[in-house]
Parts: structure tokens; sequence; C-alpha cells
């Protein structure tokens, strides 16, 4: 009798506790749709918003299920003895905070987390751990309201745990008359079903997954279907499998190699070219942070002056705008350009300490070039300073070496590092001082949140839109700062251009610039801005000698990504030199292009723009090449982005494994 009346009130405990944890996930999630969902984009789609509810309802029941599961098992154990049954009574109000608590502040941050990354908590966030974590946390309090968030976890976590305590003292005066042991028997079988049924989501033979996620073509619905816990799940999975690195057959590789790149391997040659073997030009790549045409096209010289000293060399120079970064973090689009890698943890993974004979860097090596990678940030972020000299680089100059040479740098550092200018200042040293052909890689760092021009700086007119609150929703009072930042870094830079034209390096330095990824923060739902969510600038300056002897033809109607960028500068800054591209073309070839950009959510091509769950649908341009037609048609490649993310897989594999 003892086990029969503590089973009946375990029961019903656990249930209210499942249904109080479901019912904070549920109103996290509708809180999370109506701060990002565009109401006029929900015409024609009450199914989907439905089935958003419903699969979300599957996800958070399989969550608060697991979530309660161990209160259940141990109640079953303990239900026979009166005095560890009470004292699991007195465990299950603090049991029950923490789980309320971590359920409303993961829901919280999830929301936050869209906000950076345009999507549900994934594996970027084991940055927090990857990069400078101190760096990150203090980013996050600058950015978030971590303070108010966590007041409001608590409060969730009270008002459910009083609940919890009114429903455990009421148990007290619960009654049941008795029944057969066998009615008794078969109930505690019928609630392990019914909890192993709703925690695997499915009675079928597959659990719910990942791509049950998956319920519109409106990819907000999508964003919000699942919670944080089942995403952080996804996460950590896909984190771990970025260490293992499986085989791969040639022949596998060969077939996709023609699938993709319509020949049998990765290796290109540029043409002979007599000036460029005379004269080897310096060449300096610029990766620039936050550098996104999502902001730049707000750009107004009078009134919101977006380019400060840059606006000269984008008016004189090469500028593509129909372009792409290749991802949406620093990190994962650095090590796509320079090694191919889809992997962005390759630096410190495994394999950190295999040389790759694909780097980007290499046939600046064969050619004689000092390589240097100067960072604004400290060397040993994501174990740069031991990776990158083993993939070609002779030097590698980070903050602590450019406080050394600037002490003022010192002064004006921030959360990330120093002040873009002193990265440029160093950078413009070294080509001065050089006495052989230099290749330079920078990267800096100042448009990063929290967003924070140097003290010293004094910025032109910016002017916030209506746009620019819009899409940055509760993040909007930053949107001065991040208007200010933002000018600030392409001043820098703007500077750097013009005191390389007006000195002696300016006929035998090419410069090329771009965004490391899209301003984050802001909205990447708008389908008319579909074509340009992710994409940044490209700008080139080749002196005016290297283009008199070499054929080139500009077309800013171009389109192309990050993997454009290194075929254009070898095409102009060296002859007759072997290099490796997974499907990077010259963007200033005389002869016709693919025109195809990439990012690892997006891609566009001369028709439109492909991307989210529905690579079925293709978002047209509109007139101006930048913003897309609302109106999806039918895609006439849907698995070109498949069929090119597989390739770089396969050859990353190929590479490591080949060479371990």
């Amino acid at each position: 009798m003892t086990f029969q009346h503590n089973f009946r009130q375990l029961n019903r405990l656990v249930w209210l506790m499942v249904l109080f944890a479901f019912l904070i996930l549920f109103v996290g999630r509708l809180i999370f749709l109506a701060n990002i969902i565009d109401t006029d984009l929900l015409n024609g789609r009450s199914d989907d918003l439905l089935r958003t509810f419903f699969v979300g309802g599957r996800f958070d029941l399989k969550v608060s299920t697991i979530a309660f599961a161990p209160i259940l098992l141990i109640g079953l154990c303990c239900a026979v003895w009166p005095t560890a049954f009470e004292l699991l009574r007195r465990v299950i109000p603090g049991y029950s905070a923490v789980i309320f608590f971590l359920i409303a502040g993961f829901s919280i941050g999830n929301y936050y987390y869209y906000l950076s990354y345009g999507n549900y908590i994934d594996v970027f966030i084991f940055g927090l751990f990857d990069d400078d974590t101190e760096a990150v946390l203090a980013n996050a309090w600058a950015d978030f309201p971590i303070f108010l968030s966590f007041i409001a976890s608590i409060v969730v976590m009270l008002v459910a745990t009083k609940l919890v305590k009114k429903s455990l003292k009421a148990s007290e005066k619960w009654q049941w008359n008795a029944r057969h042991w066998s009615k008794v028997t078969l109930m505690v079988f019928l609630t392990i079903f019914v909890f192993t049924f709703l925690a695997r989501g499915s009675i079928g033979t597959f659990p719910l997954k990942r791509y049950h996620a998956n319920v519109s073509d409106y990819d907000a619905l999508n964003k919000v279907s699942p919670n944080a816990f089942m995403a952080l799940n996804w996460a950590f999975g896909d984190y771990k499998k970025q260490s293992k690195f499986n085989p791969v057959t040639q022949d596998q590789l060969t077939a996709q190699m023609l699938k993709v790149l319509g020949q049998q391997t990765p290796e290109y040659k540029t043409p002979q070219n007599n000036y460029l073997a005379a004269n080897q030009p310096h060449v300096v790549m610029v990766l620039m942070e936050g550098m996104g045409t999502n902001v730049m096209i707000e750009d107004d010289a009078q009134s919101n002056d977006l380019l400060g000293a840059l606006r000269p060399s984008f008016e004189q120079d090469f500028v593509f705008n129909r372009f792409l970064a290749g991802t949406s973090a620093t990190i994962d689009s650095m090590m796509m350009m320079l090694f191919h890698s889809n992997v962005p943890t390759i630096s410190h993974s495994s394999v950190q300490k295999v040389a790759l004979p694909s780097s980007a860097i290499l046939p600046y090596k064969r050619a004689g070039y000092e390589s240097t990678f100067i960072t604004a940030g400290n060397g040993m972020w994501r174990n740069l300073s031991n990776y990158l000299p083993l993939q070609g680089f002779d030097k590698l100059i980070d903050e602590n070496m450019i406080k050394r040479e600037y002490p003022e740098a010192a002064k004006y550092a921030d959360t990330w590092g120093v002040p873009d200018e002193f990265v440029f200042k160093y950078a413009q040293k070294l080509l001065k001082e050089s006495t052989k052909p230099q290749m330079i890689y920078v990267l800096t760092v100042t448009n990063h949140s929290p967003f924070r021009p140097p003290e010293t700086y004094q910025p032109n007119a910016v002017k916030v839109s209506e746009r620019l609150k819009d899409m940055l929703g509760s993040m909007s009072e930053q949107s001065e700062a991040l208007l200010q930042t933002y000018q600030y870094a392409n001043d820098a830079l703007g500077n750097f251009i013009e005191g390389i034209k007006r000195s002696s390096l300016e006929e035998k330095t090419v410069i090329a610039a771009t965004g490391d990824h899209r301003v984050r923060y802001l909205d990447i739902n708008n389908q008319e801005e579909f074509g340009l969510t992710h994409a940044v600038p490209f700008y080139l300056y080749v002196p005016e000698p290297i283009l008199e002897n070499t054929q080139h033809l500009f077309d800013a109607q171009r389109i192309g990504s990050h993997r454009d960028i290194f075929p254009t500068l070898y095409h102009f800054s060296l002859s007759d030199a072997d290099y490796i591209t997974l499907g990077g073309e010259n963007l200033l070839s005389p002869k016709p292009i693919a025109n195809f950009g990439y990012n690892a959510a997006r891609v566009i091509t001369q028709q439109g723009a492909v991307g989210g769950p529905s690579k079925d649908e293709l978002y047209p341009w509109a007139s101006d090449g930048l913003h897309s037609l609302p109106k999806a048609i039918r895609n006439p490649k849907p698995n070109a982005a498949n069929e090119y993310r597989q390739l770089q897989d396969m050859y990353l594999r190929s590479q490591v494994m080949g060479n371990i």
C-alpha cells in the first residue's frame, strides 16, 4: 500500500513539473517568435505556424520529460520506503528550481544568440571556449541585457518553484482508494512508456530529429521551432564531428571534382607574365571585421558617411558588391579562404599539426615572397600562432608586438585588441622596410561588438535610419555606435590605402579588402534583402603598370565570394604560378566567369539568391542587382550549394588524411 500511495503521488507531481517546464518553453518560443516575425509574411502560412508550435511542443515535451526523468526513476525506487521517499520530496523543490532557471535562462539566451548569428544556438557557441573566453563574455555583457535576463530567469524560477512547493504541500492530503497490484503495475509501465515516448519524441522507427525543425519556407519559423536545449545538443554533435576526419577515396574525390569543377583536380596556373616576373609586387589582403553590405548600403557621403577615408578608393578602384563572405564568423571565413576548410576548428583540432599542401599562401612562398599575418588581436586566438607558421606564414604579428612598436596602442586597446589604425601602421612600416616581396594578411577587430571606436576618433556625421532600427530590434539603442565604429574601421583602411598610394609603394603594391562576415544583429529574414544579407564588398587596388601589362576586364555586376579572392590576386601578382582553388576564379578575367557566390548559408547566382531550408526556391534580383524580389521562383540548380559543400568536405579530408 505504501508503494501504491507514493507512486501515485509521485506520478502526479512529476507530470505537474513537466507541465510547468513545458509552459516556460512555450512562452519563451512565443516571445521569441513575436520579436523576429514579419506578420506580413505569415499570410497564407497558417498551417506552417501551427506546425511550428506542434513540432516545437514535441521538442519541449522531449526536454521537459528528460529533465524530470531522474525524479521519476529515483522516486520509483524510493516509493517502497517512506523515509527515502520523504527525502526525495525534500529534494524536489531545489532540483526543479535548477531546471526552471536553466530553461528560462537558455530560452532567453537562444533569442539573443539569434540576434548575433541569425540562427538558434549552433556550433558557433563553442567560440565561448575556442575564442578568448574573457573577451566573449565581456562582449556579451556589453551587447545584451544579461543582468536583466538573469533577473527574469530568477523570477520565472521562483514562480514555478512556488507552484511546485504548493503542489508538494497539497500532496500531503491526497488520498486514493487501494487498487489491485496488477492495476498499479500497469500504471507504472504505462507511465514509463509515455515518458519514454515523449522523451524520444516519436513512437516510430526514428526519434524526433533536427530535420523535423524545418517546418516552413519562411525561415524565421524554422528558427523558433526547436528550443535552446535541442539546439545545444545538435551544436555539440556538430562540434564533435569537426574533430573527426574520415578517409575519402581518390575515386570519390575525383568524381566530385568533375561534378563541381568540371575537371579532375583543383590545380590551376596563372599565365606567363614577363612584367610580373620582373616586378614582383607586394600583396596585402585585409579581412575587415564586420564589413557587411547590409550596413554599407546605407552609406551617404553627406548625411551618413560610412566610408570615411575609404571613399576615394572605393570610387577610383575595383569594387564588387555582389559578393558573399564564406560564412557568418571570422575564423570560419578565414579558414575557408586560406585553407579551403569547412571546419573552422581545424587550427586547434586533432590535425592542427598537419601542413596542408593546398594553403593559399604557398604560391607566394614558392615565388620567393615573405609572408606575414598581422592581427589586431592575440596571436593565440584559435591557436593561430602555432598553426599559421605550419601553413606557410613566416611571421605572425599580434597585439603584443604592435603595442611594443606603438605604445599608445595599448592605451586604446579594447575587448578584442588594439585599434585598427595601428595594425595598418605596422603593415605600412613592414612594406616600407622590406627588401623582398611581401604577402601580408591583415585581420582587423575594431568593428566588433561592443561597438566602440577609439576615444581619439572624431566621427563624421552618421544617421540612424528606420530600417536599421527595425533590423536591429531590441539592440537598436546601439545603432549610432555601430555606425560610428563601422565608419572608423573603413576610415582606418582608407588612410592605409591612401598612404600607400602617396608613397613609393604606389606602383608595387596590390591591396585587397573584404569583410569577414555580415554585420551581425541585423535581421536576416527580409526577403527583399535575401541576396545581400550575407554580402560583403570586395575591394581591389591594382597598380596601373600591372594593369597595363595584364589582360583584365572589370564588370561591377560580376558575382563572387571569398573563394575568388586569392585566384584574383594570383593573376595580378604571380607569373606562371601553380595554385589550388575549389572553384575560385579571377574576377577581373577577360573571359566569362561562373558568377557563383558561395556562403555556408546562402548562394547567389546571376538568376538570384538561394538559401534556407528550401533549395528549390530562388529569389530573383531586383533591378539594382543587390535587392531581391520578394516572390520566389523555381531554382534551376537546387543541388549546387550541397555539391560544393560536399566537395569542400571531401577535399579537406583527403588533405589531412593523406598527410597524417
